[in-house]
């Protein structure tokens, strides 16, 4: 049999796993399966997750499980509606909108009149140099070899034995001058080789277009929950990661560096890749101009609360509010995934979508939530701590529930970027900046103060730093992209978050109302709140498709009556009934 290959830290470099790994005897247990266990029905499996509620029928042997009557009321109830075998098949979020259609890649340009091949000549002059600069130093080479990419060239040079890396790396300035070019950064060593790179940037940079990432075979047969591709390496290879594993993404860089873009090919990423049952995107511009492209978009990508206007959110304290409605949305998810037995949303979903957790309990498919804040540094000016917070609370705890961060700024200084921001941002992308400094801050190394700016940068994903030239997409093209998705048939409204009315909604009352002129809406509204166990006005203004107006009177209504409790603020209210037999008489005593 011939040796496996282990690779190595680059590709394309295998080692025999014979020269080191000894073979040894694998054996797997078999286990024999007790086939007199019946398998449980669907009907008992849709609502015993967790709960035990359903008896399992038909000639299981073992103790009699006694199960009161009431329990079991709802469920059966719920069962007997439904067509016998429809529980047989998985659930499938995507019929909410059956017609959707992705954006085609038709709708994006190849700029193929900006792709420059480096020629031979260049490469050869940057050798000639390189080798002479280092041997007036008395260094001396074995081998070099050159790897052409979009904007710089890496030439990786095997120095001899004897020669000490911090030398070379000392003659990073005097080779930039041997070579008169811009962006040369040293990597001493390349992680994984025995040789150090030197990276020059090439004298006509190329452009990659977005058309051409979407279209690679790797990117689309990527088993990845939130796919993302952003750009291509020194090596023309892709640079794609899962947003979902990061699990948030810090962006900075100085003005005009390329953030913006880069944003652009993020979102652009997961709209091409996602169904919009399967993600929805908030997105906070204080500069109120660099996301309004996707307002378009609001019935089928974009979240916003529920008494907000904009989709796009440009409104210093709106944006407050929203991070806290996230924060009860997690909160509220990580009740769901107790209940469910569960520690992931991947894990959750799997269940709901095998119709193992019955809906009538308030369990629900789970989309993913990606939010996008364009300019941090701006939103610490007007709010400080009130954004911080929040922020910090949902890098903290969010990534398991399907919420993920990603935050740019073009101030990247230790004040903006704290250390508590730092530690749970583990992926970041520098563009270029100003100072060795500022590099540090974001990347815990110098080297984004060397990049050639216009979309050149470094990603650092688990402590690795990649040096990659980031996608270009034109405005243009988004408003294509937008148009498209936005032509076709979405759900009635932007996503609505969880309600959050802010300090001043904490202390206030309902006033006095008058249960004597209810709303014509009141009792079907007090039987949503009871079925779903969950006091919230965005639950009743969604499910009945109302205005957040009235919805919010009948709420103060539903109080009146001593169905609700009175408002937590930050947290839904409590709903004081529990079944419908004691709901009725209380509508009864209204009439």
């Amino acid at each position: 049999m011939a040796p496996a290959q282990v690779t190595g830290g680059r590709e394309g470099e295998g080692v025999p796993a014979g020269m080191f790994v000894k073979e040894v005897p694998f054996e797997i247990e078999e286990r024999e399966v007790d086939e007199s266990v019946t398998e449980p029905d669907s009907a008992s499996v849709l609502g015993s997750e967790g709960d035990n509620e359903d008896a399992v029928a038909g000639g299981a042997e073992g103790p009699l499980l006694i199960i009161e009557e009431q329990d079991n009321v709802d469920d059966e109830d719920f069962m007997k509606d439904i067509p016998p075998g429809s529980l047989d098949t998985l659930f499938d979020p995507r019929l909410d909108l059956p017609r959707y259609k992705a954006p085609g890649i038709d709708l994006l340009n190849d700029y193929k009149d900006k792709i420059y091949k480096v020629p031979n000549e260049e490469l050869e002059r940057n050798n000639r140099k390189i080798v002479k600069t280092l041997s007036d130093y008395k260094i001396s080479v074995e081998r070099i070899y050159a790897r052409t990419g979009p904007t710089v060239t890496l030439y990786e040079i095997v120095p001899s034995a004897g020669v000490r890396i911090s030398q070379i790396k000392r003659l990073e300035d005097d080779i930039a001058l041997s070579l008169a070019a811009r962006g040369v950064r040293i990597i001493a060593p390349i992680p994984g080789t025995n040789a150090v790179g030197i990276e020059v940037a090439n004298s006509k940079p190329s452009v990659v277009p977005m058309k051409s990432l979407l279209e690679e075979p790797k990117f689309r047969n990527a088993d990845y929950d939130l796919p993302v591709v952003i750009g291509r390496t020194i090596s023309n290879e892709p640079m794609m990661f899962d947003l979902a594993k990061m699990p948030h993404l810090l962006v900075a860089g100085a003005t005009g560096q390329g953030k913006s873009v880069g944003l652009n090919a993020i979102i652009t990423s997961l709209l091409y890749t996602k169904h919009p049952s399967e993600m929805k995107m908030v997105l906070i511009d204080p500069k109120k101009v660099e996301l309004s492209l996707y307002s378009k978009i609001e019935k089928h990508f974009l979240a916003k609360l529920p008494d907000s206007d904009d989709a796009i959110i440009t409104d210093t304290q709106k944006v407050v509010y929203t991070l806290k409605s996230l924060t009860i949305e997690m909160d509220a998810r990580y009740d769901l995934l107790k209940i469910a037995h569960v520690r992931t949303v991947k894990e959750y979903n799997e269940k709901f979508l095998s119709r193992r957790l019955n809906p009538l309990k308030g369990h629900r498919y789970m989309h993913y939530i990606v939010v996008v804040i364009d300019e941090y540094a701006d939103l610490l000016m007007t709010a400080g701590r009130e954004i911080e917070e929040p922020i910090v609370r949902l890098a903290q705890l969010a990534r398991a529930i399907g919420i993920h961060l990603v935050i740019a700024t073009q101030r990247p200084t230790a004040n903006i970027i704290t250390g508590l921001i730092k530690a749970n941002f583990p992926a970041r992308i520098a563009f270029r900046v100003i100072s060795n400094i500022d590099s540090r801050t974001i990347l815990e190394t110098t080297g984004a103060n060397q990049l050639v700016g216009r979309g050149d940068m470094l990603i650092s994903v688990g402590g690795e730093i990649t040096r990659v030239q980031c996608a270009f997409i034109d405005t243009p093209e988004v408003e294509r992209i937008t148009a498209f998705i936005g032509d076709q048939h979405g759900y009635s409204s932007a996503h609505y978050l969880p309600e959050y009315t802010g300090e001043e909604g904490e202390n206030s009352g309902i006033g006095e109302v008058d249960l004597g002129r209810r709303d014509k809406l009141f009792d079907e509204a007090a039987k949503l709140v009871v079925q779903f166990q969950q006091g919230s006005t965005s639950l009743i203004q969604r499910r009945m498709n109302l205005g957040y107006n009235r919805a919010g009177r009948i709420m103060d209504q539903l109080e009146a009556a001593g169905i609700v409790g009175p408002s937590e603020g930050s947290k839904a209210r409590q709903v004081y009934i529990t079944d419908f037999n004691s709901l009725d008489k209380i509508l009864s005593s209204l009439d």
